[in-house]
């Protein structure tokens, strides 16, 4: 399943305003209260979406180096309030 996240605001805004400095690799966070979100510029748009596992890296960004995404590492408990569909479950049975 793939978890897009929507807050109240401009996604990049939000994002930015609680990791100031993300990362141009997909590096998981060691912590596990925090999870990992990418995002992609489409059409002009900016979609953010939440990696729940290293598996799901090449399925969200496809085979090679994912160029062209920034990489935020965002507090799980904030992540729930901007996407309901995502739970502690589904990151694959991490606990935060």
């Amino acid at each position: 399943m793939r978890y897009f996240i929507k807050p109240k605001t401009d996604v990049l805004t939000w994002l930015l305003a609680v990791d100031a400095k993300p990362s141009t690799l997909p590096f998981f966070p060691k912590d596990a209260t925090l999870g990992l979100v990418v995002t992609h510029l489409i059409s002009g748009n900016v979609l953010a979406e939440v990696l729940t596992g290293p598996d799901q890296v090449e399925e969200v960004c496809g085979s090679g180096l994912p160029l062209g995404r920034l990489y935020f590492k965002i507090p799980r408990d904030r992540l729930y309030n901007v996407c309901p569909e995502l739970s502690s479950e589904s990151f694959r049975g991490e606990a935060a």
